[in-house]
């Protein structure tokens, strides 16, 4: 029986004299979703795509072939959602209450300036509406 993708990466890292720390870092993939490439296991990826990526980015780091399981991964839809570990994870810890500083308002003139307009305009409606009688044109 043929070698897995992920037996055949390991193998290839190991050879190498690598660990997955080593190759964390010159990838940029973090170590345990290496070791799940290595496993087989996609169910730790968001979804195929992400699998498939990071998987030819091992692959190519490593000089393994690994087109025939990145072909595989090309026609699947997304992982039901209680496979995204993810979700899973633990909770954002709170920020500490220091950490977000209270926003000071300061008071808006515009109400103000509103409030004055209106008064300003029943002012002049009351000066012309007196005016009118006394003239005598109301």
């Amino acid at each position: 029986m043929a070698e897995s993708t992920g037996t055949r990466l390991r193998k290839a890292r190991l050879a190498r004299g690598l660990a997955l720390s080593d190759v964390a870092e010159a990838t940029r993939i973090r170590p345990e979703k290496l070791a799940a490439l290595e496993a087989d296991d996609f169910s730790a990826f968001p979804s195929y795509a992400y699998g498939r990526g990071f998987l030819n980015i091992y692959g190519k780091h490593l000089n393994v072939d690994v087109s025939d399981q990145a072909a595989a991964l090309e026609g699947h839809s997304a992982i039901h959602h209680k496979h995204y570990q993810y979700l899973e994870n633990s909770p954002v810890p709170p920020l500490p209450e220091d950490a977000i500083a209270p926003r000071e308002r300061t008071p808006s003139i515009v109400p103000l300036m509103v409030f004055g307009g209106l008064l300003l305009l029943a002012g002049v409606g009351l000066w012309l509406l007196l005016t009118a009688k006394r003239l005598g044109i109301g």
